[in-house]
């Protein structure tokens, strides 16, 4: 089992809830890195209008094209929070970094898994989310739906919607909690947890640090899905420059100098609010078995994703229901998931064609 904090009790309860919540910053901290922050120049300036398929509405570095903005952003953040991330986490290593900052009167998030970023998605990899103000859920304050980590084996991407697209809402309304907290705290959360953050109602820019955290003793990967082949994804070696050179429009695109680690299948379904509620159950059974495992680079990944997906095989029946709305849900099977994103797929390109 790899140990993931030097501290039992906070691995016990990552465990468990998917999150901890720790002090990592002091004032004099979070007042540099404002202070520094204000002479970086995106060429969204914090405020970005959206473009092409991408309609957001609040500021993310990786999304921005700006490549030098990106990397003094990376820089600045992993100098300022190298060694308190390290205070924490054992064997971990920074990734990548980006400043997440909601504008006065928007930037609602999707709701979302983070995407897997090594082979073998039943390891842990962890994002490290630090507000540079208190915040509320009135704000944008992070919300989670705890104990939602490794209850389904499922790969998300710039072309893979999340396994609960078809109740999106109701986990809005039912199960999401907003996280209060000060300015300096973070939250050192599972990637596999779904997450989301409201509109920020407030008068001032809601600004927010996330840092994805890997693994030292692992590959990073992309999980690239191509839709002339919807069976597998193509694990594509990418450690901090690839995030930091490419915008997120080409990697929906092969890219040719994309160096390839091999391919694993691709069995990713949808679910229904009933099975999502009766995973959330099952979760700590289905995380003692996983956590149990002993982590081998050399293991074949689609071996694991197999047994994963065994495990759950009871569940896969594919159906079309009514929603609440009178329209036609996505069925939950593999059928339906992939004509999903056969048919959302010539939207994006063709709104991107220009580029």
């Amino acid at each position: 089992m790899r140990e993931i904090f030097h501290e039992q009790s906070l691995q016990t309860q990552f465990m468990r809830s998917g999150y901890v919540r720790v002090p990592m910053l002091a004032p004099e901290d979070t007042a540099n890195i404002l202070q520094e922050l204000a002479t970086l120049k995106p060429d969204d300036n914090f405020a970005p209008q959206g473009h092409g398929g991408f309609d957001h509405k609040f500021h993310c570095s990786f999304l921005d094209r700006n490549v030098e903005y990106k990397r003094r952003a990376f820089d600045l953040i992993k100098s300022s929070f190298e060694a308190h991330i390290a205070r924490y986490l054992n064997g971990y290593r920074i990734l990548s970094c980006n400043f997440y900052v909601k504008p006065p009167g928007t930037g609602t998030f999707v709701i979302h898994q983070n995407w897997p970023t090594i082979p073998n998605i039943n390891d842990t990899t962890v994002t490290v989310w630090c507000p540079l103000q208190d915040v509320v859920e009135t704000n944008g304050a992070i919300q989670f739906v705890p104990g939602s980590h490794k209850i389904l084996p499922y790969v998300e991407g710039p072309a893979c919607p999340g396994y609960f697209n078809n109740f999106r809402q109701t986990l809005i309304d039912k199960y999401l909690k907003p996280n209060e907290m000060s300015s300096g705290e973070a939250m050192i959360f599972d990637d596999g947890l779904i997450h989301w953050s409201a509109n920020n109602d407030s008068d001032k820019p809601r600004i927010a640090i996330q840092i994805a955290c890997v693994p030292a003793d692992c590959t990073p990967t992309f999980h690239f899905f191509d839709s002339r082949h919807p069976e597998r994804f193509e694990l594509i070696e990418a450690d901090t420059d690839f995030y930091l050179d490419s915008d997120i429009v080409d990697l929906t695109r092969r890219q040719p100098h994309w160096k390839s680690l091999g391919f694993v299948e691709n069995r990713n379904r949808f679910i229904d609010e009933a099975e999502f509620v009766a995973l959330l159950e099952q979760g700590p059974a289905l995380r003692e078995k996983i956590y149990a495992e002993i982590y081998n680079p050399l293991k074949p990944v689609t071996a694991d994703l197999e047994s994963d997906q065994a495990s759950h095989a009871d569940t896969r029946e594919a159906r079309a229901t009514p929603s609440e709305s009178g329209t036609e849900k996505v069925t939950a099977g593999p059928t339906g998931f992939w004509s999903h994103i056969r048919s959302s797929l010539p939207k994006f390109f063709s709104a991107n064609a220009s580029r």
